[in-house]
């Protein structure tokens, strides 16, 4: 089986900086891009667990019953599986798991990584924290919260990363390269986030006037909300999470990636759980708590996960409040609709589908084509 690309990315790491040490480089390396030395151990976050670096426990239910055990994909769905390298595919429709199928290297108790499919949840902990009164609406600056440091963006813009938010020097957005992470290099501003934490780079975060009302997907709009969170709880992220999302949706215990240099986790990245565990919380996001106890007002609790889109706007990508939207609509297939879903780093995908009551969860190596897969596994 070849290496994976998170490997080979850790790889490169370690040879960069073998190589700079046998040229005498290390020293201009450590001055210039002192990320590099940090980050040379652990390297680009690995797929799956156990892996190298620090973690925070992101505390779970009490053990409850296994659920049974779903059947396996169709053979058509499970070519589309095995050829992106998957690792977990599962159905769950109404708390009953229908498929559930897993890669040569993985299980049911296999902890994976989220790598940013995370930052959905800490989306929604920002809208509690609106409905809670803790946040004083999404219109509000985050200098309010988090002091004249920070940059001049609100709330909301950094949900709906249109904050033109940049982090200096990096290379500009297009159409063509939406994702900071997709070109994830050791010598760059994000490296510099995941090494040090939001804190030590704000200097290095610049308002880009001209990009602000245009999404450009950018992690450090999350690692900032993660520190609005913190402040305005006054609890750690990991321990926030635990007690709003991941224990309630009886979730298991997780583990959250911790910058090497800064004693929080990294809330754009990196939790490491099951996929099991992902459809609960995928289930408990997309019904909006229990019935007994709401995460949100339903009001905004549709305008996160059903917000008023066209069936244009939401072909083409829509990316809400960190939550992205699409549609399913070819003719004379099953199913159809609208559907939410959480994304992360070569396609970890959660699905929502709130109209047929089904959460889908896929990991893997290599993306999948987002609307063949639920073809592939959903039509009668």
């Amino acid at each position: 089986m070849s290496i994976d690309r998170t490997r080979r990315r850790r790889v490169a790491v370690a040879l960069l900086l073998t190589a700079a040490v046998a040229t005498g480089g290390a020293w201009a390396i450590a001055l210039r891009a002192p990320q590099v030395v940090v980050l040379a151990d652990e390297g680009f976050p690995s797929a799956v667990w156990p892996v190298s670096g620090r973690f925070e426990r992101v505390e779970g239910a009490h053990p409850q019953p296994a659920p049974p055990a779903g059947t396996a994909a169709s053979p058509q769905a499970q070519a589309r599986f095995s050829a992106a390298g998957g690792r977990a595919l599962l159905v769950d429709q109404g708390g009953t798991l229908l498929v559930e199928q897993y890669g040569p290297d993985a299980s049911r108790e296999t902890k994976l990584n989220s790598y940013s499919l995370i930052k959905s949840l800490v989306g929604t902990l920002v809208l509690l924290a609106v409905s809670e009164g803790r946040i004083d609406g999404l219109a509000a600056s985050l200098q309010s919260i988090l002091g004249p440091d920070a940059p001049d963006i609100t709330v909301k813009q950094a949900l709906t990363m249109t904050s033109g938010l940049e982090m200096e020097p990096e290379p500009p957005k297009t159409d063509a390269r939406p994702m900071d992470d997709l070109d994830f290099s050791p010598f760059g501003p994000l490296a510099r986030l995941h090494a040090f934490g939001p804190e030590a780079i704000l200097q290095d975060l610049e308002v880009n006037l001209a990009d602000r009302g245009t999404f450009h997907y950018q992690s450090a709009n999350t690692a900032l909300l993660g520190l609005v969170l913190e402040r305005v709880y006054g609890q750690p992220l990991q321990e926030l999470l635990a007690d709003k999302i991941w224990r309630p949706s009886g979730a298991a215990p997780a583990d959250w990636r911790v910058y090497p240099k800064a004693d929080r986790v990294t809330a754009y990245c990196c939790l490491y759980a099951r996929a099991i565990d992902w459809a609960r919380v995928g289930r408990f996001v997309m019904k909006n708590g229990t019935d007994g106890a709401p995460l949100l007002p339903p009001e905004l609790w549709r305008s996160f996960v059903l917000p008023n889109l066209s069936a244009a706007e939401r072909r083409n990508g829509a990316y809400g409040m960190h939550l992205r939207h699409d549609v399913l609509d070819r003719d004379g297939a099953a199913p159809h609709g609208p559907f939410a879903y959480l994304m992360g780093h070569s396609g970890q995908v959660v699905y929502l589908l709130p109209e047929q009551d089904i959460v889908v969860v896929r990991f893997g190596a290599e993306a999948q084509l987002l609307h063949s897969t639920l073809y592939e596994l959903l039509a009668e």
